[in-house]
Parts: C-alpha cells; sequence; structure tokens
C-alpha cells in the first residue's frame, strides 16, 4: 500500500486495547506534551517573538510624555510657580521601521513553526522512550524463561548422574548455564529499571510497571513502502522546521535592508503645550508645533559594511534552508529503505526464534533419551535466548523504523483514529 494511506490510517491507536491503569503510548506522549519543560519553553519562545513584533509595531506610534514642577521660593521675593508640559511625538516617516518590522514578523512565523516542530519531536522522544522499556521488558522475558529453562536442566541433569546415566561433567555444563541464565537475568533487570527512568524523565512523571504495548503499530510497520515523488514531495511541504528556515531567510533578507534604508532622511512630528501657573505674573499657556528630520550623509562606512555582511548572512540563510529541503528528501528516502530492510530481517527472526525454540524442546526430549550431550541441551537453550531477543529487537526496529519514517516525513507520531 502508499505511504499516504498509511500517513493518515490509525497508527497507534490503542486505547482500547490497552488494559485497564496500564500506560499507552498515546497516553505517554500527552504527558510529554503537558508536562515536559520543553513543550513549555517552545511556547515561550513563541510569547518572546510575538512580544519582539509588538515592540517593532511601537516604532509606528506616538509617544505621549507628561511632566510638571512646582517651585516656592520663601525668602527675599517670595514666590509659587507650578508648570505642566504635554509632548507628543510622532514618527511621519523612518525608513529602517517598516523592515524591521517586517522581519519581527517572519521571525514570530519562524518561531511558532520551530514550536510545532520541537514539540512534534519530543513527541518521538517520548514514543521512543516507551518503546525502549518494552523491548527491555521483551527481553526480560526472555532472560525469565532461559533461567527456568536452565534450571529444569540442572535438575534434569542431576537426576541422570544420580541414576548414573550421565557424567558429572554433564551436571557442571548445567549449572555453568544456569549461572549464565542468572546473569543475564540480572543485567535485564537492570536495562528495564533505567529504561523505566529514561521514560519518567521525558514524560515527567512515575510509571507504574506494565505498559500497554501499541499492537497496531507494527502491524501497519510491517507493510510495504515506496520512496516516490509524491511522497517526497508532501513531506518537504509538510515539515515544520522547513518553514522555519524559510522564515529564517526572509527575516535576514528584511534585515538586510535595514542598512539600506538608513541612506535616506526620517522625519518626525512634534506637539507640545506647556501652562504655566506664577502667582506674581499670573497663568500661562504656550504651545508648539514642529517637523524634524534627519538625514546622516555620511557614517564613515559603516551602512556599507552592514550591508555586506547582512547580504551574507541572508545567503546563508537561504542556503541552510536549501540544504534541509535536500536534507528531507534524503532523509525520506533513507527511511524508507531502512523499514523496508528492518522488515526483512524481522522475517527472518520469526524464522530464526521458531526454529530456535523447536530445536530446545527437542533437545530436552532427546537429552532425557540418552540421545543428546548436556553441550546440546545448554547450546539449545543459549540458542533460543538469542533467537527470542533477535526477535524482539527486530521487532521493535520496524516499529523505530516507522516512526522514523513518519518523523522524516513531518507527520506526528500518534494520529487519532477517524
Amino acid at each position: 500500500m502508499r505511504i499516504s494511506k498509511v500517513a493518515v490510517a490509525a497508527v497507534i491507536a490503542v486505547a482500547g486495547t490497552a488494559q485497564a491503569g496500564s500506560l499507552t503510548l498515546d497516553q505517554a506522549i500527552q504527558l510529554a506534551m503537558t508536562r515536559n519543560e520543553r513543550a513549555e519553553i517552545a511556547k515561550l519562545d513563541v510569547t518572546i517573538a510575538d512580544a519582539q513584533l509588538a515592540q517593532a509595531r511601537t516604532a509606528f506610534l506616538p509617544i505621549v510624555d507628561a511632566s510638571g514642577q512646582a517651585q516656592y521660593r520663601p525668602r527675599n521675593d517670595p514666590s509659587v510657580t507650578a508648570n505642566g508640559t504635554l509632548a507628543l511625538s510622532q514618527p511621519i516617516y523612518q525608513p529602517t521601521t517598516f523592515s524591521l518590522y517586517a522581519q519581527a514578523k517572519h521571525t514570530l512565523a519562524a518561531k511558532n513553526a520551530q514550536s510545532i516542530d520541537d514539540r512534534r519531536r519530543l513527541a518521538y522522544d517520548a514514543a521512543n522512550a516507551f518503546l525502549d522499556v518494552l523491548l527491555a521488558e521483551e527481553v526480560l522475558q526472555a532472560a525469565q524463561r532461559k533461567l527456568e529453562t536452565a534450571e529444569v536442566n540442572v535438575k534434569t541433569t542431576t537426576a541422570q548422574k544420580e541414576a548414573q546415566l550421565v557424567s558429572s561433567n554433564d551436571v557442571t555444563r548445567a549449572q555453568v548455564d544456569l549461572a549464565s541464565a542468572q546473569r543475564e537475568l540480572a543485567s535485564s533487570k537492570g536495562d528495564v529499571d533505567a529504561s523505566y527512568v529514561d521514560l519518567e524523565l521525558v514524560i515527567n512523571q512515575k510509571v507504574t510497571p506494565g505498559l500497554s504495548a501499541p499492537v497496531e503499530l507494527l502491524s501497519i510497520g510491517t507493510q510495504a513502502v515506496s520512496a516516490d515523488a509524491s511522497l517526497i514531495e508532501q513531506s518537504i511541504g509538510r515539515r515544520a522546521d522547513l518553514v522555519a528556515s524559510k522564515e529564517v531567510a526572509a527575516a535576514a533578507k528584511e534585515f538586510a535592508k535595514v542598512p539600506r534604508a538608513a541612506y535616506l532622511p526620517s522625519f518626525d512630528f512634534g506637539a507640545q503645550i506647556t501652562a504655566t501657573t506664577d502667582d506674581r505674573n499670573g497663568n500661562t499657556v504656550d504651545g508648539l508645533l514642529a517637523i524634524s528630520a534627519k538625514w546622516t550623509l555620511w557614517d564613515s562606512g559603516e551602512r556599507s559594511a552592514q550591508v555586506r555582511q547582512r547580504d551574507a548572512q541572508t545567503r546563508i540563510a537561504e542556503l541552510q534552508a536549501q540544504q534541509l529541503a535536500r536534507e528531507i528528501d534524503a532523509d525520506v528516502r533513507s527511511a524508507v529503505v531502512t523499514l523496508n530492510s528492518r522488515q526483512q530481517v524481522l522475517t527472518a527472526a520469526a524464522s530464526a526464534r521458531d526454529a530456535a525454540r523447536k530445536g530446545a524442546d527437542e533437545a530436552a526430549i532427546l537429552y532425557k533419551q540418552g540421545l543428546a550431550k548436556a553441550i546440546e541441551l545448554v547450546d539449545a537453550n543459549e540458542q533460543r535466548f538469542i533467537a527470542e531477543v533477535n526477535y524482539a529487537t527486530s521487532e521493535f526496529d520496524v516499529e523505530r523504523a516507522y516512526l522514523a519514517l513518519r518523523l522524516a516525513m513531518g507527520l506526528d507520531p500518534v494520529e487519532e483514529q477517524k
């Protein structure tokens, strides 16, 4: 099926299959979105950019100042004097403000897009941490099965030795296998605990052991996909980080116009009213209207240097946006190749796991019948453990590869079922 259909499918909507009280992948992502500091920081970055836009807008608005003063002279010629001033200053034409305002608008748009992408990547971090826990638990279960089988093998070989059917060497081999299984189990328990710590760090909440596995994720991830032209085009058009990069370039372009605009004169309008009260001379009111102009004819070459610098910065931003677009193309193609490869590995791992389990069961039967050696019994148990771990790893590799493809396509890891 085409990946465009997969993208709008119910990827990880497993709430209906989740056990009561168990954390689902969707819930883990929602916790990360609401409790992780990175999500709040992404929002605050937008708030800062919005405030900067409001600040840039003030360059077009008037400024009104009011001041007052009262004086009393008690000696020689006593008098009381009070005055108040109301002044207004309105920019008429400030050539640099237009570019600065446009720059602030593009910066806000860039921060909006970057905030979306930052939160989206946080969701993927939560999803990957969730899968790490599930994989660690799968390995722990395989280690537990290995230990149980090793314990049975020790009892079997000990009984056979007491019946003088095998030598003490068989018992020694079984005991070595038991010690190895105990070591694997202890190591696996540590990995599970560490993976829960990592998940709790991302979602900023304690997690009760026993997660709800996203059973639909694997079934969708095992479907074949292809990196056709439409998929690449849709992915490039959907990536919020590319939108942010383009807006950064647009902001840099507007910022580069500022020193060019500074070659033009600026004009301001001013108005002032002053009222004075004097107990000797009476009350007076005075007013003032003025238009002022300023034109910097020569600034020692500062503006021309700024033009060269900001033009170069603009070009760098444009090239970075172009590079990101090419990287998205490569990311999508690479993710498709990786997913198809992981699907093939999973098929082979499933066959190896089934064969190893069958081999371990047959070795146990043959050993009891005296038709197999202890080394064969121990080796079969070890091969089954390795095969089960490889299968679990391959299974989650498929899930991660599918999430990586969705990340490259600009999609969220979780979409509600339609």
